[in-house]
């Protein structure tokens, strides 16, 4: 089973300290930075075996990432984490409504999200097992780091869906 999150993060330094503790939980991380980054690699990648969403990330934020992933039929069925730094009630509903599995604020430390990640997701078959690293690109959507030729994670061109934005 895969052991792959995306992180769609824009905040460097929490998406470090995110990227460490899952990876001291034995997951692989592949991350974005906005919305664009994050619909590119939906296009090119496939699906992981969880998502944590940032609710507030650049160009399409995390609702209208969510409306779409429920769309799709290759990703609807992957969990989402909602992550926010905001403990807002109408966003918490609404993010549950819509589609995610889980809503995580920030500010209550990254405890409730490993427990919410390792509820949402089958422990690891060996602890500390992972996968190869899986780098990704998104050209014209900024580098997230180096292709590699052994990535498993790469989908044919000819399977490609498109993932439009919601208004």
């Amino acid at each position: 089973m895969s052991r792959t999150i995306l992180c769609v993060e824009d905040e460097q330094d929490t998406g470090d300290l995110l990227q460490t503790i899952l990876e001291h939980e034995g997951f692989t991380i592949v991350r974005a930075r906005d919305g664009r980054q994050a619909i590119c690699l939906i296009e090119t990648m496939l699906p992981p075996a969880l998502i944590l969403l940032d609710v507030v990330v650049p160009y399409v934020n995390g609702f209208e990432l969510l409306g779409g992933l429920r769309r799709n039929p290759d990703w609807q069925h992957v969990p989402i984490i909602m992550v926010s730094a905001d403990h807002y009630q109408p966003d918490i509903e609404r993010a549950l409504a819509e589609g995610a599995n889980a809503y995580v604020v920030k500010s209550a430390g990254f405890q409730d999200l490993v427990q919410a990640v390792n509820q949402l997701l089958p422990p690891s078959p060996s602890l500390g097992a992972t996968e190869p690293a899986t780098d990704q690109i998104c050209v014209g959507a900024g580098t997230l780091s180096a292709p590699r030729p052994d990535t498993p994670e790469r989908r044919p061109p000819s399977n490609r869906k498109k993932m439009k934005k919601t208004s």
